[in-house]
């Protein structure tokens, strides 16, 4: 854990941590979701933009991401978003406020992730 985590870092970390199970209880679980969908999840969780486009690259399948409006899609392009996102989920199934939504989801947070 950082000691001096960013701003960016900390609103990641909170989104990670209670986007997939908002997510998961408002449409059931899913490894991608509408637009409209994310966005309203995001407006009740009081998500600050900068990581809101984080969540919109880890939830929209590739051709909707390309077609949302530039202030919704982060500077770094949609893997490495994904990428910045997944590495904030909890790290343990058992962690406190920890949710996987499916095994689809697992399997797509896995790939996205580095080989040790």
């Amino acid at each position: 854990m950082k000691l001096f985590a960013s701003k960016l870092d900390r609103a990641l970390a909170a989104c990670a941590k209670t986007l997939p199970a908002r997510l998961a209880r408002d449409y059931g679980a899913s490894a991608f979701y509408t637009e409209g969908q994310i966005t309203r999840a995001l407006t009740a969780l009081k998500t600050p933009p900068q990581a809101a486009a984080f969540a919109y690259a880890m939830y929209l399948p590739e051709d909707l991401y390309l077609k949302l409006a530039p202030e919704r899609q982060a500077l770094a392009g949609q893997e490495s978003a994904r990428l910045a996102f997944a590495a904030h989920f909890p790290v343990s199934p058992t962690a406190p406020g920890h949710f996987y939504q499916s095994e689809a989801d697992l399997a797509q947070i896995s790939s996205l992730l580095p080989n040790p």
